[in-house]
């Protein structure tokens, strides 16, 4: 007798595929040319950090493709900023374009590109058809494209389950701080702060205040009464309260993990989430990926005496919550920032994230106005590309990328000279050979001039 067992097939969570180069699962970042870059995805459990340009434009640009791929896919997402407002954010995400849109688009730039390539002869018949940053073709595809003109329709997020984090309970704090400071007569308020109204206990205040007050005169005339009896006891009750959550507060600081109270603050929303059964990896019927984006951390909002400290102590828990649940995590820095604040922090930093991309502008310098690169927005650097599960690193076949923030879309190319420019620097340095050239019947001692004439 021969036993056979059945083989269970896990399903993939939705939005995700396995990576044809490293074999991982991975899920799309929302920008088809990032995802390229990148070996097709960004793999479940790893960080993958944008430093942002100094106007902050390009990077939001990508945490908005993020989310709204997530939106898309069904994912959970986790939204946590300072210097913006996340609610205004996941309203601002781009509308998603359907196939018909996506073929109209990519046949009206093979219209604008033909009569260039005839006229010109700018490239080979042969590489028309090839991507413009990776040639290798996938299997399988996954992610959407989106149209940054414009917005998603605000039900198609409504029925998503999003978190989101922006502080506010810094004005909860601040609220407690005026009441510890008021009098012992006023000490009731705290106790409506819990989740009552603020009319009904200030009328239960004022009914303790007169009641103390007879109390108080009943005593200096020796009459004991049960009614002055009872009131004794409510008073003992409601002046024990107090003095216990007043307590209980200094107890917490010591148990902080950092200085600054908002990074724990974030780990605190953020870590109960991940521990839900649906993102703990294994065989479960219910399986779901959840994004998390941070924008703009470590921004002059987070700056404090120990700031390094905390940054550097909060992305290594963040980086081990991520590793142990299927979640991706999207984060925004502004480097150029940080590196004004302590230059050793920058490679410390991105030690301790998967993956470093930095966007350098071309607003504002000396290349906005260049004619090399006049058909960019900026550049795109590689620090850091991690082998996360696997042996081999996918790398693209150029580290040579330029970014284009077009009206609709965001788009990352190889880097090239436009062929006017190439003609021209061609013609000037011929150009400059000739005149170098000793000429019939001039002198041959021409032992001073800059160009050599071996051969």
């Amino acid at each position: 007798m021969m036993s056979f067992r059945k083989r269970t097939v896990q399903k993939p969570i939705r939005g995700t595929r396995t990576s044809p180069h490293t074999a991982q699962v991975i899920t799309s970042s929302g920008n088809p040319s990032l995802d390229e870059i990148l070996g097709g995805g960004l793999p479940i459990g790893s960080i993958c950090l944008i430093e942002e340009d100094r106007f902050m434009t390009h990077a939001k640009v990508l945490a908005k493709y993020f989310l709204a791929e997530g939106v898309l896919s069904k994912q959970e997402i986790f939204l946590g900023s300072l210097d913006d407002l996340p609610a205004e954010m996941l309203c601002r995400l781009p509308k998603p374009l359907t196939d018909e849109e996506v073929e109209m688009e990519q046949r009206q730039e093979q219209l604008q590109q033909q009569p260039a390539d005839k006229n010109g002869l700018r490239i080979a018949f042969r590489y028309n058809d090839l991507p413009l940053v990776n040639s290798e073709q996938t299997t399988a595809k996954i992610g959407h494209h989106f149209n940054l003109m414009e917005h998603m329709d605000s039900m198609m997020f409504y029925y998503r389950q999003t978190t989101v984090w922006d502080d506010s309970h810094k004005e909860k704090d601040i609220v407690v701080e005026e009441d510890d400071n008021i009098s012992n007569e006023e000490q009731p308020l705290p106790n409506a702060a819990v989740g009552e109204e603020l009319n009904p206990p200030a009328v239960e205040a004022d009914g303790d205040i007169t009641a103390s007050n007879n109390i108080i005169n009943n005593n200096n005339n020796n009459n004991n009464t049960t009614d002055s009896s009872t009131a004794n006891n409510s008073i003992s009750t409601t002046t024990i309260t107090p003095s216990t959550t007043e307590q209980a507060q200094p107890i917490q600081p010591e148990s902080h993990l950092f200085y600054n109270s908002r990074y724990e603050r974030l780990l605190n929303k953020l870590q109960p989430l991940l521990q839900y059964e649906r993102f703990v990896p294994g065989i479960n019927r219910q399986k779901n990926l959840c994004r998390v984006c941070i924008t703009s951390l470590g921004s002059p909002l987070w700056y404090d005496d120990n700031f390094a400290t905390d940054l550097l102590k909060f992305l290594t828990v963040l980086r081990a919550s991520v590793r142990s649940c299927t979640a991706v995590c999207f984060i925004t820095m502004p480097m150029h920032l940080i590196a004004k604040y302590d230059t050793s922090l920058v490679p410390k930093i991105r030690q301790l994230v998967d993956y470093a991309i930095e966007l350098e502008s071309f607003a504002g310098s000396d290349r906005e106005t260049h004619p090399a690169f006049k058909e960019y927005s900026g550049l795109l650097h590689l620090h850091k590309m991690s082998a996360l599960n696997t042996l081999a690193v996918h790398m693209p076949e150029t580290t040579d990328l330029a970014f284009k923030l077009r009206r609709k879309k965001f788009v990352i190319e190889k880097m090239h000279l436009p062929p006017e420019l190439q003609e021209t620097s061609e013609t000037s340095a011929a150009a400059d050979i000739i005149n170098a050239s000793p000429t019939c019947g001039s002198s041959v001692s021409n032992s001073n001039s800059n160009v050599s004439m071996d051969f």
